[in-house]
């Protein structure tokens, strides 16, 4: 019996060997397939999001070449326009000014530089009389004339922009012969060209770049700010567009990207855009790990069936228990995930319905209903309407193209759980594998950062980027409707002294009170937005008549008045001035407009402020004349054009000739002789004063020193000096300068300044004066009465002359309270030993009450007018009073 059973104990140990060998082979090719179609399913799904990632990085290149030809075209444009004034117009370019009118972006900072190589005309980034023609882009401009745009590669600028990098944009200049007349220049800050609008989203490796189309990088742009230039060499780029992955070995940080690029068109240069494909797989890791524990946890549980299936006749109830627990694992760990997840079949060969043949609990979750409520139902059992026919469609499309994936969204009152969802669909077989992950937070998060640019932080109104964005749709909508639209273009009056005295925080509360003040006075009837420091805008649409936006600005005016009752900014008056534009009356584009509005405001404040008042074309014209006077002023001051007059000064008792005024004349070749009432305004406000007055200086010294040598006898010359020229220094320097030149001594000079020159908040000025007095220059005070003089002041300054304003000697023997004036002018230069002059004397009874009062000197027509320098010797000899005694 033995004999037989061990041969059987054998046959059963290799029958039981060849099975566990069968079922182990089975179960190895099971675990390679698994392990298989887990790493093909890995591969597909990192494919998918690298070509996601492929896609973005095009859009994104577009997207930066699109903002960077904005730019560039900008900067093209502005150096045409220049150009054509340079060539065609012979009449000055003043830069500054054009910059201060947002004539251009305060971006670009353009020069003219003429054939010498010297800056003519700048805005502040750069003195005016700076030589450039050392420079790569002059010498190439100067050596081959061309029309074209030239890019220079990032350097190192100069004046403002010393120690910083710029990218510096060249046209050349011709004469009307076609020859080298200098060079137009536009520089502009490499960070401005890598200002990517969607910087905040580039990832870790990410980047964005410039080149020129030969390859040469201009400037890059990392998400952390600006970067190096990550490629080793030229990446090779060919073609106007492309998109590829380049390996690690290209870049300088051995990191893989997908690099995609763009040419501008008409421009030498090619946008880079640049996504680490690190970063961009990154967000997969997680799901990575998800189907490789998925893929192990099938492997161990094909092992357990090998096991299993070699013991089934003896442990099959124990297998099949086994089998339950390990399927109610699985069904754990799918119930456990973050994402929604069906199993779909089609009901009919149309694909008209659906069923749900499987669903986990987070899938029953967002649904509002059990799991046993949806498995075993189909879609038309469930939903209806629109919401069943865009089921349909999306199943259709899965089934058609294989893979699709969508935003959806679900609102309020719904059975589905409200929000953003992402839905992923994936054919499997004859049915349908259905993902939903719940999307709400990342979409409300780049909602916020959109509405964020849009809004002014300060404030919480509307910004600059909202207006730009709102008012172009507005306009549309309302030529479509041939409705009109109110631009209304506020700036507070005088808020500089707010944040001078009580700093900026307080200026801020401002800001914020004033905000809250004109929303609540519009009260729903326009648009109000703050576009910079204490620059307001209001758009009202569908406009009726002139009176609806006038109304509007006069409340918005009345409504300021009442605030800083309580506050540390109660004792100053807030008020406003408004500015009102129509379209498409004044205006039918977004930049006209506002124009438009910002010169009406402006007007408002030219005529006394807390006021409004609707665009006029005349008062374009007189800043267009204003700016043609400036420019004719500056080419007047190149062209030497400005001559002087001199009117004498008589001793009050003896009638001698003491003394004498400068005064200018701008012999203008078309207009003839212009007095200055005409141009020393403009003059003052555009810093032009500053030039002329050191012109008047060496015309008077040169002067005197004609005289001296024609054996003359030499008087004092007073020169009439703005608070502006007293500022840093130079006019003393001048002053000293033509002094040394002309071997004259500091008492021939006398300076009249105005009382406000006198008393600047600063104290620069006055202390320029006591450096001028120390000098031995004599300081005299012009046109007494008409300002805000103190005593102290006066003494303190050592002041040496008073001059009696001519609107208070003209009434002498007329008026009463002129009289009494005038005495107590004389009686204050008496008391504190300083000599007085009565300007604009023209007859013999106010000589005669100057006299009585005391008046040392005096000046005006009744002794002589302004008079040319070769007039002067005769009138120096005889006393004017006697000559005045034998006329009588």
């Amino acid at each position: 019996m033995q004999t037989v059973m061990k041969p059987l104990r054998q046959a059963l140990r290799r029958a039981s060997v060849r099975i566990g060998l069968a079922w182990a082979f089975g179960c190895a090719l099971l675990v390679a397939l698994v392990w298989s179609a887990a790493q093909l399913k890995i591969e597909q799904d990192q494919q998918q999001l690298v070509d996601k990632a492929l896609l973005d990085t095009s859009f994104r290149a577009k997207s930066y070449e699109e903002q960077l030809l904005r730019a560039v075209a900008q900067i093209d444009q502005l150096s045409m326009s220049i150009k054509y004034q340079w060539e065609r117009r012979n009449i000055p370019i003043d830069l500054e000014e054009q910059f201060l009118r947002g004539v251009y972006q305060r971006h670009f900072y353009p020069v003219v530089i003429n054939a010498n190589g010297v800056a003519v005309a700048s805005t502040r980034m750069l003195a005016r009389g700076t030589y450039m023609g050392d420079l790569d882009f002059f010498l190439r401009a100067k050596s081959s004339p061309q029309s074209a745009l030239y890019i220079s590669p990032p350097t190192e600028g100069r004046g403002g922009f010393a120690g910083k990098q710029i990218v510096r944009f060249s046209r050349s200049l011709n004469k009307p012969d076609g020859s080298f007349d200098g060079v137009v220049l536009i520089s502009v800050q490499a960070d401005y060209l890598a200002d990517f609008h969607d910087l905040g989203k580039l990832g870790n490796g990410d980047f964005v770049a410039v080149r020129y189309t030969s390859g040469a990088p201009l400037v890059a742009r990392a998400a952390n700010g600006r970067a190096p230039h990550f490629y080793l060499s030229s990446p090779g780029a060919t073609g106007d567009e492309g998109v590829r992955v380049d390996p690690p070995e290209a870049f300088l940080d051995r990191q893989s990207r997908i690099v995609s690029w763009r040419r501008l068109e008409g421009y030498p240069l090619v946008a880079v855009a640049a996504t680490g494909l690190a970063g961009a797989l990154e967000p997969y890791r997680e799901t990575e790990n998800t189907y490789q524990g998925i893929a192990a946890m099938v492997s161990l549980l094909l092992g357990l069936g090998a096991l299993f299936g070699a013991m089934a006749q003896i442990r099959q109830a124990a297998q099949r228990r086994h089998d339950a627990e390990v399927q109610s694992t699985f069904r754990l760990a799918v119930d456990g995930a973050r994402e929604a997840f069906y199993m779909m079949l089609p009901t009919d060969a149309q694909d008209e319905d659906w069923l749900i043949e499987d669903c986990n609990e987070r899938a029953a979750e967002l649904q509002g209903r059990q799991r046993s409520e949806l498995v075993g139902y189909t879609l038309s059992l469930l939903y209806t309407g629109a919401e069943l026919a865009s089921l349909q469609v999306f199943f259709r499309q899965v089934r058609k193209e294989g893979f699709l994936e969508e935003e959806f969204h679900v609102p309020y009152g719904h059975v589905h759980a409200a929000g953003w969802f992402q839905r992923r669909g994936v054919r499997s077989g004859n049915g349908i594998a259905v993902t939903v992950r719940d999307v709400s937070e990342a979409r409300q998060q780049a909602e916020t950062l959109a509405a964020m640019a849009r809004t002014d932080a300060l404030t919480s109104l509307p910004n600059r980027h909202w207006l730009n964005d709102y008012l172009p749709g507005a306009l549309a909508a309302a030529d479509a409707a041939s409705d009109k639209l109110a631009l209304l273009y506020l700036d507070l009056d005088n808020f500089k002294h707010i944040n001078d005295a009580l700093g900026h925080r307080t200026g801020d509360e401002v800001l914020v009170a004033v905000a809250r003040c004109l929303g609540q006075t519009l009260n729903g009837r326009g648009h109000l937005a703050r576009i910079g420091g204490d620059e307001f805008t209001v758009i009202v649409e569908n406009v009726t008549d002139r009176v609806q936006p006038a109304r509007i600005a006069s409340e918005l005016i009345d409504s300021l008045g009442g605030l800083g009752k309580g506050t540390d900014w109660r004792m100053f008056s807030l008020k406003a001035s408004i500015g009102i534009s129509l379209f498409p009356d004044d205006a039918r584009e977004v930049g006209g407009l506002l124009r438009a509005a910002d010169i009406a405001m402006y007007e408002a404040k030219s005529e006394g402020k807390a006021q409004f008042r609707y665009f006029d074309d005349a008062f374009a014209q007189k800043i267009r004349h204003r700016i043609s006077i400036e420019q004719a002023l500056d080419m007047a001051i190149r062209r030497d054009e400005f001559i002087l007059y001199f009117q004498p000064r008589a001793d009050a008792r003896t009638g001698e000739m003491c003394s004498m005024e400068a005064l200018i004349r701008w012999r203008h070749p078309e207009r003839g002789l212009v007095g200055p009432t005409e141009f020393i305004g403009i003059a003052e406000q555009t810093g032009l004063i500053v030039p002329i007055g050191e012109l008047v200086v060496r015309k008077v010294c040169a002067q005197l020193a004609a005289w001296r040598a024609a054996g003359l006898r030499m008087m004092p010359v007073s020169v009439n000096v703005s608070a502006l020229q007293l500022k840093n220094g130079q006019f003393r320097q001048v002053l000293a300068d033509s002094l040394r030149q002309y071997d004259l001594p500091a008492s021939l000079l006398a300076i009249e300044l105005t009382e406000s020159s006198m008393l600047d908040e600063g104290g620069a000025a006055q202390d320029e004066l006591r450096q001028l007095h120390r000098m031995g220059i004599e300081l005299e005070i012009d046109d007494f009465g008409t300002g805000y003089s103190s005593l102290s002041k006066l003494q303190s300054l050592d002041i040496d002359v008073l001059k009696i304003d001519q609107s208070f000697v003209r009434q002498l023997g007329t008026d009463r309270q002129a009289w009494a004036l005038c005495q107590s002018m004389v009686s204050v230069g008496r008391s504190l030993g300083i000599a007085v002059v009565a300007e604009g004397v023209e007859t013999g009874l106010q000589l005669e009450i100057l006299r009585e009062m005391g008046c040392h000197q005096i000046q005006g027509y009744l002794i002589s007018p302004p008079v040319p320098p070769e007039q002067i010797p005769a009138l120096a000899g005889e006393p004017f009073f006697s000559a005045l005694e034998q006329g009588a």
